[in-house]
């Protein structure tokens, strides 16, 4: 995940994820490590809803395979290829 670079926090403040402070919080961090572990950290204190509006904010920040990875989805996929690729064999 790329906090630091990508706009995700902006695009998650903007969203109303995050607030101002934890915006300041987040973007303190002297490294993309800490600034993603602070993000994570202020996430896992949201609601459902506001943890839809994450997904959605990688999405829009040219994360989706960072969604994919949290919502299993890269699994499915993954099953769905190889099950595919038997098929034909």
């Amino acid at each position: 995940m790329d906090a630091k670079y990508s706009g995700l926090v902006g695009e998650l403040y903007q969203a109303k994820v995050l607030s101002r402070e934890e915006m300041d919080s987040v973007n303190s961090a002297v490294t993309s490590i800490i600034q993603n572990q602070k993000l994570l950290s202020v996430l896992s204190r949201k609601t459902k809803d506001q943890f839809d509006k994450f997904l959605d904010a990688l999405d829009k920040t040219g994360q989706r395979h960072v969604r994919n990875h949290i919502t299993g989805r890269h699994r499915q996929f993954y099953v769905f290829v190889v099950f595919s690729v038997a098929l034909f064999l």
